[in-house]
């Protein structure tokens, strides 16, 4: 800081101007014919960047729509909620859309991409080399690369659709990823000859704000079972699974399940209505069972497996489905959407059927039927 201070000093004193400007997205201090690296990657751990706006981790996703109403908007995608706008540059690299993403609109911004304009490689230069070099510059070395040239073998109109090299790096919390594609992309916002994602990845602190909801509502369940409270139990023919979500970029893609903290955490970001099960409710069940119950005190009907429970009731966005999905390439099978909670079941048994019956006469909800196939 000394340093940078008495740069500025001098500078401004003998050149009559500030040779560096303010700091950047990663803690470098712009400068006239070089960088000036002040504490490397320190303000990434704290915040991402769409142009001259900084935004920190942790705001959710409404609050991000606010501070970005005046920036040029593109269609979004489907899925998570998202907004994709205009951004001129991020890393020194010019870009030419920015997009953040995020499980609800009340839920926090978890990534962040920007699709990266063309770079004419230079002779006996891949097309990943301008923006490695780049990047090198701003972030270092990368915790790990991988080319995929040689596994494409495409025609040149199929190459935009595949990545043929990616770079990833790590800064605690922080996941930067780099995949540049096998040709242009045609978007909307411009060519983008390469993507750059930013994870904000420790769910366990994206969740605290969410967490004590949760275990509230998990707390009042415990408290308002009881030893004779009735249990409509349904043996199904398959196993069913707790909730979690795979990470397979980890050396433990399945480390929710060992981690309960995680799990809870997991399900808090990603989930609005689905809960642990109560200890009375699964001591009670088998691993291909699942119980129907309602709680008076309450006025309300629950859903359970041996892990995940969750309410049954109808709101704007309820999804209440039963699937028969018919054999195709696979052999088919049946599952029952109920909110946040999905039964699986095999074909050959109609245990599905059955709930979804007793839960319409029980509750007066309507299920809703659909078919498909098993592709």
């Amino acid at each position: 800081i000394l340093f940078c201070q008495c740069l500025f000093f001098v500078s401004k004193r003998v050149f009559g101007f500030v040779l560096f400007g303010p700091m950047d997205d990663v803690g470098y201090f712009s400068v006239n014919c070089c960088l000036v690296h002040f504490h490397p990657n320190l303000m990434i751990l704290k915040y991402y960047r769409i142009d001259e706006l900084q935004i920190e981790w942790g705001r959710p996703f409404n609050e991000v729509a606010t501070l970005l109403e005046d920036v040029k908007k593109f269609k979004p995608y489907g899925g998570w909620p998202n907004i994709r706008c205009r951004c001129k540059n991020v890393f020194g690299l010019a870009t030419t859309e920015s997009e953040v993403r995020a499980p609800f609109e009340d839920r926090p911004v978890l990534q962040v991409q920007y699709e990266l304009a063309p770079i004419k490689p230079g002779i006996f230069q891949k097309l990943h080399s301008p923006f490695m070099k780049q990047l090198r510059k701003v972030l270092g070395k990368p915790n790990r690369t991988e080319s995929l040239y040689r596994q494409h073998k495409l025609p040149k109109r199929y190459l935009s659709s595949v990545v043929v090299y990616s770079a990833t790096w790590i800064f605690g919390d922080v996941r930067i990823s780099l995949s540049v594609y096998g040709d242009t992309r045609e978007k909307d916002s411009g060519k983008a000859a390469a993507g750059i994602f930013i994870d904000w990845i420790d769910e366990k602190k994206a969740a605290m704000p969410y967490l004590e909801k949760s275990r509230t509502v998990e707390e009042m369940l415990s408290a308002k079972i009881t030893g004779n409270m009735p249990l409509r139990k349904f043996l199904l023919s398959d196993d069913q699974h707790p909730f979690t979500v795979v990470h397979f970029e980890l050396a433990d893609p399945y480390i929710a399940e060992k981690d309960v903290d995680l799990r809870a955490a997991q399900m808090a970001l990603y989930k609005r209505t689905l809960y642990q099960t109560p200890k009375y409710v699964s001591d009670q069940l088998e691993l291909n069972e699942v119980a129907l119950y309602s709680i008076p005190d309450l006025n309300q009907t629950f859903i359970s497996n041996k892990w995940d429970t969750a309410p049954l009731e109808a709101e704007e966005e309820s999804q209440l489905i039963l699937y028969e999905i018919l054999p195709a390439r696979g052999p088919g099978s049946r599952q029952l959407r109920l909110n946040d909670l999905v039964i699986r079941d095999s074909r050959t048994s109609n245990a599905l059927i059955s709930l979804a019956e007793e839960i319409e006469g029980r509750t007066g909800l309507k299920i809703e039927r659909k078919e498909g196939y098993d592709e």
